[in-house]
């Protein structure tokens, strides 16, 4: 019996050990979507983040005085980001996407739901505004899931950004491990949570669940902020997606549907999507035209979208 619990428990420690490597650093598959890749039309850019490391970036010049910093999500890269940034670009826009530090292919550091993946928004931001041309460009920022956290977060902390859209996001980084564990794995949140919470303080020096979306919403009141989001539990619990709408200030807009999975409003409502994002963007960055057509249809249209949300108002 002794050693049938030591093999129980050794093999389970070996579990966790394998599963919390894949966690910290998951594959990166490029997910285009079925759209160009543009690393070749793009400039390559290396955007120094303290520490003696840097940032990959990948910029595209636009005809306006904006731009849109874009932040992929969890075991994504910039690759994903050409989806939007092909259209945000065609509106003129400046379009700068960068590979988070946990999502590079060399030296990576593990993912942490917020702490490097902020200091790396940040660096990314001061890169902008340290070009001539954009020093004084307005700034949007978008990201997916652990991006859109990531961009609220850090619309938070800097003044200078002028609107953020944000596809998925969690509202706090401890209850996007409960629902990983609860939504993804189909297995029961707690303790797991914890012990992955205190598993990966242990290995990278910082709390993955830490960073709350929720209270940088709340003071992101004034600002504008488009937040879309999907109600089908398969990554993220309709209660996340509840907390997040609560918290959205008087000049927030949000977009919530009920028949797609999580991040996946572009692929399946794509024509609506752009216009969505398109519109929001003219408006608050003050475009000098308006916001050119998507360049193609979806290739299966919905029969119908669910109805826009209304701004939210001040209580």
């Amino acid at each position: 019996m002794r050693k049938a619990i030591v093999f129980f428990l050794s093999a389970l420690l070996l579990l966790m050990a394998g599963s919390a490597w894949i966690a910290l650093y998951p594959t990166v598959p490029a997910d285009l979507g079925g759209v160009q890749n543009l690393d070749a039309t793009a400039k390559q850019v290396r955007i120094e983040v303290g520490e003696g490391d840097h940032l990959d970036g990948w910029y595209l010049a636009g005809r306006q005085p904006a731009v849109v910093v874009l932040f992929a999500g969890y075991a994504r890269d910039h690759r994903r980001m050409w989806r939007y940034a092909g259209f945000m670009n065609r509106l003129g826009l400046h379009v700068l996407t960068v590979d988070f530090r946990s999502a590079r292919a060399l030296s990576r550091k593990p993912t942490t739901l917020g702490f490097w993946e902020l200091r790396d928004g940040r660096a990314a931001l001061d890169w902008v505004r340290a070009q001539p041309a954009l020093g004084n460009a307005r700034v949007a920022l978008f990201g997916e899931s652990l991006g859109g956290a990531t961009a609220l977060a850090l619309a938070a902390q800097r003044p200078d950004v002028s609107a953020v859209v944000a596809d998925c996001p969690f509202s706090s980084a401890y209850a996007a491990i409960e629902d990983g564990f609860a939504c993804v794995l189909h297995l029961p949140p707690q303790p797991l949570a914890w012990i992955a919470r205190q598993v990966g303080r242990l290995v990278t020096g910082h709390d993955p669940g830490e960073l709350d979306v929720t209270g940088a919403l709340r003071a992101l009141s004034g600002r504008p902020v488009l937040l879309i989001q999907t109600r089908l539990g398969d990554r993220f619990s309709a209660q996340q997606v509840d907390r997040l709408s609560a918290s959205l200030g008087f000049r927030g807009e949000q977009w919530t549907l009920d028949d797609v999975k999580h991040t996946e409003a572009w692929l399946h409502h794509r024509e609506e999507y752009e216009r969505r994002v398109s519109q929001f963007l003219d408006a608050h960055l003050g475009l000098t035209a308006s916001p050119a057509k998507p360049a193609s249809k979806p290739a299966k249209k919905p029969a119908a979208h669910p109805p826009a949300r209304a701004p939210r108002k001040a209580a």
